[in-house]
């Protein structure tokens, strides 16, 4: 179930590049409001498989209407934009509640009142183009050291299909088909060009590296609904792997 919120701010004000942790914590703040059980049990549980906890949502990078980038940061103003979605509708529902409780959403010392929320409907077919709303996240642990894979590497498009299997079976509470594959691939491999697509994002005091990539996927409609509900990649709870419908590509 996806949400976009739109927020506002008059003054022209100085914010640091990184808002992930600031964004997820604001998220958890306003289901508090609305649920404060259903905070907790997202913070602290999650859901269950196979013994790990995954906490389902992800939300896209803030887009700003006017922004100037700057050695010590971002020079923001205007409209203040972000996408949240997750495979249980009752996230997303108390998410917006709190969020009208609150009225505002508040980075540093700046105040961005609420404008607007809108609920964004999908058509899902087996083939899709998505786009990156947030980077995409694949890390493997190797000699008990983590990497973060890039997209000319087959092992980050074999992790994103594990890690959609497991989303699945949260997402339906089924295994998804053995007959059934997912194919992923880069959307015009031509145009593709991995540093300009590389982003470095500071998480708390974790740097995590991603990608910001366009990705043709073919897969049953049931999975596309995971994908565009739980994001691609890991960490979509801290603001990874948020992907939208690529409509104009031409």
């Amino acid at each position: 179930m996806r949400a976009e919120l739109k927020f506002h701010i008059d003054e022209e004000v100085l914010l640091p590049y990184d808002l992930n942790y600031s964004i997820s914590s604001f998220i958890y703040h306003c289901i508090g409001q609305s649920a404060p059980y259903l905070a907790s049990w997202l913070h602290n549980t999650g859901l269950q498989y196979k013994g790990k906890a995954y906490k389902p949502f992800v939300f896209s990078r803030c887009d700003f209407t006017s922004r100037v980038n700057l050695h010590s940061g971002m020079k923001v103003r205007g409209m203040l934009s972000f996408q949240i979605d997750s495979i249980m509708p009752e996230i997303i529902h108390h998410f917006i509640e709190g969020v009208w409780m609150l009225g505002h959403l508040r980075l540093l010392d700046f105040s961005f009142p609420l404008q607007q929320v809108d609920l964004l409907q999908v058509d899902f077919s087996e083939t899709m183009i998505y786009k990156s709303l947030s980077p995409i996240v694949v890390p493997i642990q190797i000699n008990s050291k983590v990497i973060f894979c890039h997209p000319l590497d087959s092992r980050f498009y074999d992790s994103m299909r594990n890690s959609l299997k497991k989303w699945y079976y949260l997402r339906w509470q089924e295994e998804f088909p053995e007959e059934e594959a997912i194919h992923i691939r880069l959307f015009r491999p031509e145009r593709f060009q991995l540093e300009k697509t590389a982003v470095l994002t500071r998480y708390k005091e974790k740097k995590i590296k991603g990608y910001l990539i366009p990705l043709e996927i073919d897969a049953p409609v049931k999975m596309q609904q995971v994908i565009y509900e739980a994001g691609l990649g890991s960490y979509s709870s801290q603001g990874f792997g948020c992907v939208s419908i690529l409509n104009d590509f031409h």
